[in-house]
């Protein structure tokens, strides 16, 4: 099942999925998407002929395809089941990373706002290095907490805002 994604039909050209990829018509070994299959299978009927492999021409047999429909089904039902079981583990995850936010009010999701900044690092090209903001993404603007005369503005215990 590695290859999942990489198969495709052969006469259509379209990806084949689960249930394509499960049919097995031909006893050469010649694998085709069900939509193919019910096509030819449907322009045999209209020519009153059967149904035959494209690859070794022998004819197809109607009910042994009709009776892999229940493994199929059984098959794509559990298959189901383990994707919604890692649908919700995944959402179990950012829940609890929210939780670490609860105490911050989020006005913009691109904006952040600091607040007890050491004026040692009073500094916009300095806080866009990777050592600082840069490592959390690309840093579009940093902008200090400055006073009317343009001075970084200053808070009790030596802090500024950013």
């Amino acid at each position: 099942m590695s290859d999942e994604g990489e198969r495709a039909c052969p006469l259509c050209a379209e990806e084949m999925d689960l249930t394509d990829q499960q049919l097995k018509p031909c006893k050469c070994g010649y694998e085709i998407c069900v939509w193919c299959w019910h096509h030819i299978m449907d322009m045999a009927e209209k020519d009153d002929t059967e149904g035959r492999c494209p690859a070794c021409r022998s004819p197809y047999d109607k009910e042994k395809i009709v009776g892999m429909a229940a493994n199929c089904e059984r098959l794509l039902a559990e298959v189901h089941m383990e994707r919604k079981m890692k649908n919700q583990k995944a959402k179990i995850k950012p829940s609890e990373a929210r939780k670490q936010l609860s105490s911050v009010r989020v006005i913009q999701r691109n904006l952040v706002y600091i607040v007890g900044l050491p004026l040692n690092l009073a500094d916009e090209d300095l806080l866009q290095r990777r050592e600082y903001f840069g490592q959390y993404g690309k840093v579009l603007k940093v902008s200090m907490s400055r006073t009317a005369a343009g001075v970084v503005q200053q808070f009790p215990n030596n802090t500024c805002s950013v």
